[in-house]
C-alpha cells in the first residue's frame, strides 16, 4: 500500500520534483558552507583577539605599575594595536583593582569583574586567555575576553580585556549578509534550474503531441531530429523507429484487411460458379429433365470438372494459408535442370502447340533450396506462359547463376502485361481479364503462391516487357553454392 506522501509525491510533476531537489541540494550545500565559514571565521576572529591580549599582557607585565599610567598617557609605552575598546588593570595579590586604563570608546562601559583574579588564580591561568562576565551586564558587552599575568615588578597582576561582542557581532553581521545573499543565490539558482529544466523537457511535449497525433490517426508524425549524442536526440531516434514500424505495421495490416475483403470476395464468386452449375445439374436431375444416358453422362461430366476445378481452387488456398502461416522450406542439394526438365516436358504434353526451351547457364551445379516449391514456382509460371503464348510461339526458361544470385526467367512472346499492372498481377485473385483467364482455367492464385515462395527463400520475383512482345516472369533467390 502507498502512503498519502508517496501518493502526493506521484503527483508532482517531473520539472517541480527536479526543481525541489535541485534547489533542496544547492540550499543544504550552501547552509554546511555557511557554518563551515562562521566557524573558521569565529576561530580566526578569537585566535587574532587572543595574540593581541598575550602580546600586550607581556609587555605590560614588565612595567612598574606606578608609572604606567603616565607613560601611556605620554606616549612613551608602545603597545601591540589594540582596538578602541580594551580595557587594561593592575590588581594587587588580592585581585582588588589598583589602577584601570580604559580606552576613549570604552569610557561609559561595564567593566569586567576582577574580584576572582587574586594573584595565585592569575598563575594558575598560566597566560591563556579565558572569559570572565561583567560586574553590571546592562550594556551589550557581557563578557570580556582577557589575559592575566603576574607583575614582574611588583606583587600583583596585569589585566588585558577586549569584550566579546565585538567579534559576536561581526559574526552575527557577516551570518546576515550571508544569510540574505544564501537566499538570493536559491532563488535565482531555483529560477534558472526550473526554466532550464523547463528547457530541457520540452521535446517531452514534442514527444506528447506526436503520440496524441498517432493516437488520432495520423501515423506520418514524426519527432524533430536531434543530435544523436544527446539523451533526447537518441529518444527522438528510438521513438521515430518505433513509429515507423508502427506505420508500416498499420498500412501492413489496413493492406492485409483489403486483400482479405478481395479475398473473400472474389472466392466467394470463384466457389460460387462452379456450385451453381453444380446444383444446376442436381436439380434438372431430380426433376427428370436429364433421362437419356447421353445427357446424364454429360452432366456428370460437368459436375465433375467444376468439382476438380473447386479441389484446385481449394488447394491452392491450402498452399498460401500454410506459406503465409509457417513459411517453412525442406531444402536440399538439387541441380536446376532436375526441376526445370520435367515441368517443360509437362507442358509440352499439355500445350503442344507452344514451343517450350530450357536454356541452362548454371554450369551443371548443385544449389541448396526447396526443389519441391521451386518446381511449384516454375510449374505456375511456365503455365501461365503457354495459356497466353500466341499459337506456335516459343515459351523460354532460362536459368543463370549470377554473382550469390540464382536467376530464373520464364519468357513468352504472348500479349504482354501494361506496366501499370506488371505489380499487382501477384496478389491473390488478380486477374487484368477475368474472363479470360476462367476461359482458360486460370484462378488468379498461381503468381500469389509462388511469391510466397520465393519470399519464403528470402528473393524476390517480378514481371516485365519481353523485348519484342511478350511478357517475362523473374525471380532471384541467395543461395549457398555447394
Amino acid at each position: 500500500m502507498k502512503s498519502k506522501f508517496q501518493w502526493a509525491w506521484e503527483r508532482i510533476s517531473l520539472r517541480s520534483k527536479l526543481t525541489a531537489l535541485s534547489v533542496g541540494l544547492i540550499g543544504l550545500l550552501l547552509a554546511v558552507s555557511s557554518a563551515g565559514t562562521v566557524a573558521l571565521l569565529s576561530t580566526y576572529l578569537q585566535r587574532n583577539t587572543d595574540t593581541l591580549l598575550v602580546a600586550t599582557a607581556s609587555t605590560l607585565s614588565s612595567e612598574n605599575p606606578l608609572m604606567l599610567d603616565r607613560r601611556v598617557a605620554n606616549g612613551e609605552l608602545t603597545l601591540p594595536s589594540l582596538p578602541s575598546d580594551y580595557y587594561i588593570a593592575i590588581l594587587n595579590e588580592e585581585g582588588q583593582q589598583f589602577l584601570g586604563l580604559v580606552s576613549s570608546a570604552g569610557n561609559k562601559r561595564a567593566t569586567p569583574n576582577f574580584t576572582t583574579l587574586t594573584l595565585e588564580v592569575v598563575e594558575q591561568t598560566q597566560g591563556i586567555p579565558f572569559e570572565v562576565e561583567v560586574n553590571n551586564p546592562t550594556g551589550p558587552d557581557t563578557t570580556w575576553r582577557i589575559v592575566a599575568l603576574p607583575l614582574n615588578r611588583a606583587l600583583g597582576s596585569v589585566v588585558v580585556a577586549l569584550p566579546t561582542n565585538t567579534n559576536r557581532q561581526i559574526i552575527n553581521e557577516y551570518g546576515s549578509i550571508g544569510g540574505r545573499f544564501g537566499i538570493f543565490l536559491i532563488v535565482l539558482s531555483g529560477l534558472s534550474i526550473w526554466l532550464t529544466i523547463t528547457s530541457a523537457l520540452r521535446p517531452l511535449r514534442e514527444v506528447e503531441r506526436t503520440a496524441q497525433s498517432v493516437k488520432a490517426g495520423q501515423f506520418s508524425s514524426r519527432l524533430i531530429e536531434r543530435h544523436d549524442k544527446t539523451e533526447i536526440g537518441r529518444l527522438n531516434r528510438a521513438l521515430n523507429s518505433m513509429l515507423d514500424s508502427i506505420e508500416s505495421a498499420v498500412r501492413g495490416k489496413d493492406k492485409t484487411l483489403e486483400q482479405m475483403r478481395r479475398f473473400v470476395s472474389d472466392a466467394s464468386h470463384e466457389l460460387r460458379t462452379p456450385l451453381v452449375t453444380v446444383r444446376g445439374y442436381a436439380e434438372l436431375y431430380r426433376m427428370g429433365a436429364i433421362k437419356k444416358p447421353k445427357d446424364v453422362a454429360e452432366a456428370m461430366d460437368r459436375i465433375e470438372s467444376e468439382a476438380i476445378r473447386m479441389s484446385g481452387l481449394v488447394e491452392s488456398l491450402l498452399t498460401l494459408t500454410r506459406m503465409d502461416e509457417l513459411g517453412q522450406l525442406a531444402t536440399q542439394k538439387v541441380k536446376i535442370d532436375s526441376i526445370a526438365g520435367p515441368v517443360i516436358k509437362d507442358a509440352s504434353v499439355a500445350n503442344p502447340k507452344v514451343k517450350f526451351d530450357f536454356e541452362d547457364s548454371t554450369d551443371n551445379l548443385e544449389f541448396e533450396l526447396d526443389a519441391d516449391r521451386i518446381k511449384q514456382v516454375l510449374t505456375n509460371l511456365v503455365a501461365n506462359a503457354s495459356r497466353f503464348a500466341l499459337e506456335g510461339s516459343k515459351v523460354t526458361v532460362r536459368a543463370a547463376k549470377e554473382g550469390k544470385q540464382l536467376k530464373i526467367s520464364v519468357v513468352d512472346r504472348g500479349e504482354g502485361i501494361p506496366e501499370p499492372l506488371q505489380e499487382k498481377v501477384f496478389d491473390r485473385f488478380y486477374r487484368a481479364d477475368n474472363s479470360r483467364n476462367r476461359e482458360t482455367g486460370g484462378s488468379g492464385l498461381g503468381l500469389a503462391i509462388a511469391r510466397s515462395i520465393i519470399n519464403a527463400h528470402g528473393g524476390k520475383i517480378w514481371a516485365e516487357a519481353t523485348p519484342g512482345g511478350g511478357a517475362t516472369f523473374s525471380f532471384e533467390i541467395p543461395i549457398t553454392q555447394k
